[in-house]
């Protein structure tokens, strides 16, 4: 376009186009809709448990953690495992805003499976101890 410029005429401006955030909102009559998911939930909530999904036949592990740091660190450096799925520390009410209004009424196993519809990675300044893991997924 060829604009000309005269006295009292203005070019026309270029506006930023702004990012949208997402608005969470909290559910709490989510509680007791999906019981086997709130259980997995409280595990990983917990750091009691970790889903570990691995490439090949073995699809995924639900794993117990006793020692959370030697754990993880042992599973980000396997290369059998694809990804670790666990909750975030750092968001409170995660279950309510984050997994729940997308899981609704699916299973467990459909959640795992189709992780990357509810997980995303980790950001990479978030450490767990001294450890930087880059297979780590969390709720989005």
């Amino acid at each position: 376009m060829n604009y000309k410029t005269k006295k009292g005429h203005k070019l026309p401006r270029r506006t930023r186009s702004r990012k949208r955030k997402r608005i969470l909102v909290a559910d709490p009559a989510c509680w007791g809709k999906n019981k086997p998911l709130e259980q997995l939930w409280r595990d990983m909530s917990q750091f009691l448990s970790v889903v570990v999904i691995y490439k090949g036949p073995k699809p995924y592990e639900v794993i117990k953690l006793r020692h959370p740091t030697a754990v993880l660190r042992q599973l980000n450096d396997d290369p059998q495992v694809v990804t670790v799925l666990t909750s975030n520390p750092d968001i409170n009410n995660a279950y309510e805003t984050m997994l729940y209004p997308k899981a609704k009424d699916k299973t467990v196993d459909y959640v795992i499976t189709h992780y990357a519809r509810f997980f995303k990675k980790a950001p990479h300044h978030k450490h767990y101890g001294n450890t930087p893991l880059h297979k780590l997924r969390i709720p989005y």
